[in-house]
């Protein structure tokens, strides 16, 4: 796989129940007002020990690293209530208002992060000639509230940061990576 990969089109959040299963009655947030996304993988490096005799090393045993989570980061170009409260914790009531979690509240809602983004083939195309996108699951999330910033004209773009591991419940990793076709696009409610 070899994809000239552009933008970010799409995020899809699943509720998952805590055995990492699709909640049957969660619910689907779509965020089609992604910005941009980074990811961080969190590694555990593998221990190492030497054998010394003498002056001189002898032998080195080095174990593999391990891959134990990837942390996203993205921002939202809009305020999403909804969203906020599955990836940060909270209520968000139907009327239009987001309460943060109490203090005394420190359990979060696991969920699935779907992140879509358009492919072009090689050479010069218009923005339209999208060929297909690739598709970032990350398999089992928390999150945090957002950080944001408002300030005298400035739109307000909240941050947020999701750290996912591995799924033993859908016997999935923190991530995977996969292309699908342009029909295949979740088309949002």
């Amino acid at each position: 796989m070899a994809e000239n990969v552009y933008g970010v089109a799409l995020m899809v959040l699943t509720e998952l129940d805590t055995d990492g299963k699709v909640k049957a009655d969660g619910q689907v947030i779509y965020i089609d007002s992604p910005q941009q996304v980074s990811y961080a993988p969190n590694v555990t490096e593998g221990q190492r020990t030497e054998l010394r005799g003498g002056d001189r090393l002898l032998a080195v045993v080095k174990e593999d690293d391990v891959l134990e989570s990837i942390t996203a980061t993205f921002q939202d170009a809009k305020l999403n209530g909804k969203a906020m409260a599955m990836i940060g914790g909270g209520t968000w009531t139907p009327g239009g208002e987001y309460e943060a979690p109490k203090l005394s509240d420190t359990s979060r809602t696991p969920f699935m992060a779907e992140i879509y983004s358009a492919t072009y083939g090689d050479g010069s195309k218009a923005a339209g000639d999208i060929e297909g996108y690739v598709k970032v699951t990350l398999w089992y999330c928390k999150g945090r509230i957002p950080s944001f910033a408002q300030q005298d004209r400035a739109f307000l773009v909240p941050s947020y940061t999701i750290t996912s591991t591995e799924n033993a419940g859908q016997s999935k990793g923190p991530f995977s990576i996969t292309t699908i076709d342009v029909g295949e696009l979740p088309t949002v409610p």
